[in-house]
């Protein structure tokens, strides 16, 4: 009997064990974090849901939410820096007040980046 190539993606061996997942956290970036695997780095973030199912009680349920995805490190960690720059609820009284929020967001995640060298 001939056996036929199997087409697509092979299959993933369940003997594997090995894992390229790793989680990147920090108090700087929260409620954000970002997963890095063999491809990419995909910026997460973690919420209580506040609804419930059908019209039951919210049972404040933690939620993972994925953000993007991000061929680099940098990219990944200014998409976290504008999330944090867009969830401050401030009014601000002049365009000066934006800006130096905007910069202050943007210079700890660029401290960060420092840090490590990128």
């Amino acid at each position: 009997m001939e056996e036929t190539k199997r087409r697509g993606r092979p299959a993933r061996d369940e003997n594997d064990t090995q894992s390229n997942l790793c989680t990147i956290k920090d108090p700087n970036m929260e409620p954000f974090y970002i997963v890095k695997d063999a491809t990419n780095f995909t910026v997460m973030e973690v919420s209580t849901s506040m609804r419930g199912f059908a019209g039951k009680q919210a049972t404040g349920k933690e939620v993972e939410k994925i953000i993007g995805h991000y061929s680099n490190f940098s990219n990944a960690l200014n998409r976290v820096a504008k999330e944090k720059f867009y969830q401050n609820e401030n009014s601000y009284n002049s365009i000066q007040d934006y800006i130096e929020t905007w910069n202050t967001v943007k210079e700890g995640i660029e401290t960060m980046l420092n840090k490590v060298k990128l």
